[in-house]
């Protein structure tokens, strides 16, 4: 078949099998997937789901968490996983199956896309085919995927390939820029921590190839594709910001994710990078097919070309000073506070694996003469035999997992650093809240008259909707409402808009004065600035479209130019 001699399609076929072998223990109907941060994922998709049924405004508060009160996700946490847990559950009709299928796209993705990327940089598909498998079966990937179940930062391994790759093109003045902006904007509303230290290495690599910006065509690229990812983002990083500034939230205080002793306590040992003990859960090791494909690295560094060295040592570099921060010998004290947004210095393996997998494959394609597609797969069959062996570090459950309905979310009970289901530890909560969650467990779901006295009759509450006839007595009468305070509830009392703001206790508060009866509606329909923004993202979309169009011919323009000043 001619399919099958196309080099792109036979090697994608061969990824995909790879893709299916990893994804052999999904099959299991007693895997661990609500272990660690699976049941978070799991039930924010299913309370988004269920608030934009009810009408809420992108799903951006789920009504039903934090005690009805309503919890926030989405507006500080990217959420392209939880959309796509979402889809697959609308196919499947099961948040579980859908949160597999999803992990099984996504692994496959990843080795796509560092495919691509590596074929690109060593116009090589066997070296792409290989680097590409084993960036997929990176023992740190796996141990997101089945131990850690951090879906947000497994789908993350599919958007740093194509940064690089976007980036690479601008530098190089290549086709192919607009990957960098596809990328950057699928990194950003996909996992916060890995955009942070994506672009901080992405600004260390334009760093090194400064001199490619004296290029007025480069710098153009460059620009374009950075207004394209502010504009296209701008309904996600926009409404951050305002609800940054409209109140103090746990997530953005100092030490709030992370302080100097939690990473101390979290590094690694050295050992952990090359071997995995019984009992150790999480697996760190880089896996010995790695080790002894990167021992070569010294060869290849003196027989690649000049043009290619620069590009390959910021690789291998970049894998090792990855790999070092995340031990016990790098000195984070005297790393600035900004950078320990990380959690957990381990986070960096996956960048490790990113770099790492792209010099193991070059390394090969120069030692192995005439680097065969035979000899591509023995590698990757050798790789996989030994993470099999690995398996005995996949969790499972004694017994089949209930459905994510039948469970309990959101239910806060006030106990100190409770872990709750959909909510982790409420760190997208008010600091009000946080700090007095005993007051959200024994509270009430209505309207308190909290300053002044109020008649309240005829209160109906759905989810992010309520209606109620008030009336008060004093001339400042200030209204709680229930709900936790998140910016974007429209309020209105006999048709007319009430601003709104945060009381004591966190929670969503009117002034009131009225001395005869009046209707209050309350729903949660976006603020004016998330709705801007969204048309914002929306035009940043349809420019992007229009770039990617137009560009083949503007650069054939370019050459045709160039070929006549050169006549």
């Amino acid at each position: 078949m001619k399919l099958f001699k196309n080099d792109n399609f036979k090697n994608i076929l061969i990824l995909v099998i790879v893709a299916m072998i990893i994804c052999l223990p999904m099959l299991n109907k007693k895997l661990a997937v609500y272990y660690d941060d699976g049941i978070q994922h799991i039930s924010r998709a299913y309370g988004t789901f269920e608030a934009i049924k009810k009408g809420v405004f992108l799903g951006n508060v789920i009504p039903s968490f934090a005690n009805s009160f309503g919890y926030s996700w989405n507006l500080f946490y990217g959420a392209s996983t939880t959309f796509g847990i979402i889809i697959f559950k609308l196919l499947t009709g099961s948040y579980i199956m859908g949160y597999k299928i999803f992990n099984f796209v996504c692994l496959l993705l990843s080795g796509v896309t560092m495919y691509f990327f590596v074929k690109k940089i060593s116009e090589n598909s066997n070296i792409a085919l290989l680097s590409g498998a084993i960036y997929m079966i990176a023992p740190y990937h796996l141990t997101d995927i089945y131990v850690r179940n951090a879906t947000g930062e497994f789908a993350s391994f599919i958007f740093i390939p194509m940064i690089f790759s976007g980036l690479y093109s601008v530098l190089k003045n290549k086709d192919g820029d607009w990957i960098l902006t596809l990328g950057s904007i699928g990194l950003i509303f996909t996992h916060n921590i890995t955009s942070f230290f994506a672009a901080f290495l992405a600004f260390i690599y334009i760093i090194i190839n400064f001199k490619e910006l004296k290029n007025k065509n480069v710098l153009k690229k460059l620009v374009i594709n950075i207004i394209l990812i502010t504009a296209i983002s701008a309904c996600y990083l926009i409404p951050m910001i305002e609800i940054k500034l409209s109140a103090d939230y746990q997530v953005f205080q100092d030490g709030a994710m992370s302080n100097l002793d939690d990473i101390n306590e979290q590094r690694l040992s050295i050992r952990r990078l090359f071997v995995t003990r019984d009992g150790e859960e999480y697996v760190f090791e880089l896996g010995p097919y790695m080790i002894i494909m990167l021992a070569f690295s010294l060869m290849t560094t003196r027989s690649i070309k000049k043009e290619y060295k620069k590009d390959y040592l910021f690789f291998l570099l970049g894998g090792i000073l990855t790999m070092i921060i995340t031990t016990k010998i790098f000195p984070w004290r005297i790393i600035p506070k900004v950078f320990r947004i990380v959690q957990f210095p381990w986070r960096l393996l996956e960048f490790t694996s990113f770099f790492f997998s792209i010099v193991a494959a070059i390394n090969m394609g120069a030692v192995i003469k005439r680097f065969s597609f035979k000899d591509s797969i023995i590698i990757i069959a050798i790789a996989i035999f030994y993470i099999i062996a690995l398996r005995g570090f996949v969790l499972v459950n004694n017994v089949e997992l209930s459905k994510i309905e039948e469970k309990e979310l959101g239910r806060i009970t006030g106990k100190d650093n409770e872990c709750i289901a959909g909510m982790g530890k409420g760190e997208y909560l008010p600091v009000k809240v946080y700090n007095n969650k005993f007051y959200i467990a024994t509270r009430e779901d209505k309207i308190y008259a909290i300053e002044g006295k109020a008649v309240i009759e005829k209160e109906e509450k759905d989810a992010c909707n309520l209606k109620a006839k008030i009336k008060t007595f004093e001339e400042e009468t200030i209204l709680e409402l229930p709900y936790i305070y998140y910016p974007g509830y429209e309020i209105t009392l006999d048709g007319m808009h009430v601003e709104s703001f945060e009381t004591e206790n966190g929670m969503l508060g009117i002034n009131v004065n009225t001395d005869e009866e009046a209707l209050l509606e309350v729903k949660y329909s976006g603020s004016s600035i998330m709705k801007q923004s969204l048309i914002i993202s929306i035009t940043g979309v349809m420019g992007l479209i229009i770039y990617i169009i137009a560009k083949p011919k503007k650069d054939e323009e370019v050459e045709v130019k160039e070929e006549k000043q050169e006549q």
